[in-house]
């Protein structure tokens, strides 16, 4: 199984779904992304406004989607439950204010509504220890995800890397290629650490079309 996020401000999802066709999605996450046309139950989308919102998409025939009505302040939230090989909850996250404290309350909602499913949250969660003044404050977000949830950072896991010290960025802030950050994470539970097959982030040339850069990660098999 593989899962995608990515940031694509303004675009409609047709054209982000045709962006990141090579990356070869079963589970699709998009911030910012404009409101559906028409009604799919392989999509589900919320915001605020037509022109921007996060939206939860299946590309896979075998992974049907139920949505879960959890909404939090300062955070677009789409929680499905996954029916499939193996049931879990999905939560599409995008923080806008108080990112922390906004990714804490949202993730303790989710969690208490999975009912003993295993959650996966993606998104652009506005989080990195690399920010000024948030270093010690992001930190203590990880390991309190590690901790209280059993939820680890995909990218890291994988990568060893530090937080806030990564190669690989996932947000250019202003556009900027001078000023990269990994701001947008795949949570897995710890327990599921043995199925990460690889974790890739697009490039700064190759994304140009958004400040941030997609993050998919694939799964081996349960099974495997």
């Amino acid at each position: 199984m593989r899962l995608t996020t990515w940031n694509c401000p303004r675009n409609n999802i047709d054209t982000c779904l045709s962006l990141t066709a090579h990356l070869d999605a079963d589970l699709v996450v998009l911030q910012e992304c404009r409101r559906p046309s028409g009604s799919n139950p392989a999509v589900i989308w919320r915001g605020d406004t037509a022109r921007s919102g996060t939206a939860v998409i299946s590309r896979h025939p075998e992974l049907k989607l139920e949505p879960l009505d959890i909404r939090r302040p300062d955070a677009t939230l789409v929680p499905a439950a996954v029916h499939g090989p193996v049931p879990f909850l999905f939560v599409g996250v995008c923080t806008h204010k108080r990112y922390i404290e906004s990714a804490r309350d949202s993730m303790t909602a989710c969690v208490a509504a999975a009912s003993g499913l295993p959650v996966v949250a993606a998104g652009d969660f506005n989080i990195s220890p690399a920010v000024s003044g948030k270093r010690q404050k992001a930190l203590r977000f990880l390991e309190w995800m590690r901790n209280e949830f059993g939820l680890v950072s995909a990218y890291h896991e994988l990568s060893g890397e530090t937080p806030g010290e990564e190669t690989c960025p996932t947000h250019y802030h202003q556009w900027n290629e001078s000023k990269p950050f990994h701001i947008d994470y795949c949570f897995l539970p710890e327990s599921w650490t043995s199925r990460i097959a690889g974790v890739e982030v697009g490039t700064y040339d190759e994304w140009r079309m958004s400040d941030h850069r997609p993050l998919t990660v694939s799964l081996r098999d349960s099974s495997a």
